[in-house]
């Protein structure tokens, strides 16, 4: 389990270089974090889809910015995960055990219609000066 700096530093010792060389690779791996900041984040891009997302934005063989030398992104990638989950798993078998809701299969016109409809009451009282806006209110201050 690691941050970038870990990854960096792991990546520089196994693969020569300097960590700087391969912090954006490992900082595509957990921007998931951003958004999920508990270890689900992984479910999103610590997986075969992830390591192959990789490939496609680095490319089969990144290069090292410190010394021009190659190394494979899918390596880096799969280590990085290796690192963290001791297993390299599929999205398959990350979202086996998620549940199916019926809102994932899509809405039926009907309830499109309804959310579309929702209001929160007191979002309709609220000005956001919006009438100052349109008066020419707001230009004169």
């Amino acid at each position: 389990m690691g941050n970038v700096q870990f990854h960096s530093e792991s990546s520089a010792r196994r693969f020569g270089g300097m960590p700087e060389d391969y912090v954006a690779i490992h900082k595509f791996l957990d921007q998931s974090k951003l958004y999920i900041a508990d270890w689900r984040h992984r479910a999103l891009l610590h997986n075969t889809f992830g390591v192959a997302l990789a490939e496609q934005l680095f490319g089969d063989l990144y290069r090292r910015p410190s010394d021009g030398q190659s190394v494979a992104t899918r390596t880096v990638a799969e280590v990085h995960i290796l690192e963290d989950m001791q297993a390299i798993l599929t999205p398959g078998e990350f979202l086996r055990e998620m549940p199916i809701r019926r809102w994932m299969n899509g809405l039926t016109l009907e309830q499109r219609r309804s959310a579309q409809s929702l209001r929160i009451p007191e979002a309709d009282q609220l000005d956001y000066g919006l009438r100052a806006l349109s008066s020419g209110e707001a230009s004169r201050e």
